[in-house]
């Protein structure tokens, strides 16, 4: 046996391998969308850290980072409410959020 036929063989084998992983992932399409946005206090315009924004009727949620900012991934197609909480602030909820397929929905608090 040939030392360079086993290389070209295994090396064959690999990008058969490499090709059809690329193949399946780019057919799968994306079957969720995503919410994100930004919430901030309504006399100063500060951003808000740490506020909770939940789908409401859901487990899906996130919080504001430092400039808050919050992104909620992987959310099914919908009409969804929305609420954010924060101690010391009162719950806002905004209604009839809509969440298209491989789209982002922006909702600012």
């Amino acid at each position: 046996m040939q030392k360079g036929s086993f290389c070209s063989r295994f090396g064959k084998s690999v990008l058969k391998i490499v090709f059809v992983c690329f193949i399946s992932s780019s057919l799968w399409g994306a079957t969720t969308g995503k919410i994100h946005g930004r919430v901030v206090d309504s006399e100063t315009g500060e951003p808000l850290i740490g506020v909770n924004v939940m789908v409401l009727e859901t487990i899906l949620g996130a919080a504001t980072d430092a400039d808050g900012y919050y992104t909620i991934l992987n959310v099914p197609p919908g009409t969804y409410s929305l609420q954010s909480s924060a101690i010391g602030y009162a719950r806002s909820t905004v209604e009839n959020v809509r969440v298209n397929i491989d789209l982002t929905t922006t909702i600012n608090f």
